[in-house]
């Protein structure tokens, strides 16, 4: 093989990766900003589900108390577990801003203030 073509072909070869890896990386970009959209905030996810199954409203009020329901119980059952999960990831955020320069810790934090405000109003509604 001549070094014309060689190189074509290796031209060619990264193309095709590059083209696959954008391919993917936005793919699972765009699936994940949808899924975050329909499912994270719960009220939206109940109206959705309940119109994609064309529930009439005593069936949408028995689902709001099944929900409602599991979701009490789940709380229950974490009860327990919750400060051993905080701590785990308190000292996660600890570690990973100890890797990180002071420009980037104040980034982070200023992500994690964002993050928590977030999930606090997600409490409220």
């Amino acid at each position: 093989m001549s070094r014309t073509k060689g190189m074509a072909l290796a031209f060619y070869l990264v193309a095709v990766v590059a083209g696959a890896a954008v391919g993917v990386t936005v793919d699972r970009w765009v699936l994940r900003e949808r899924l975050v959209n329909e499912w994270a905030d719960p009220r939206a996810m109940r109206t959705k589900l309940a119109d994609d199954l064309s529930l009439d409203a005593t069936q949408r009020a028995r689902l709001d108390t099944i929900l409602d329901s599991r979701n009490a119980r789940f709380d229950a059952l974490m009860a327990p577990v919750r400060p051993s999960l905080d701590s785990v990831s308190a000292t996660a955020r600890q570690q990973i801003r100890d890797l990180l320069t002071p420009e980037q810790v104040t980034i982070y934090d200023q992500m994690q203030r964002e993050r928590e405000a977030a999930r606090q109003q997600e409490k409220k509604k």
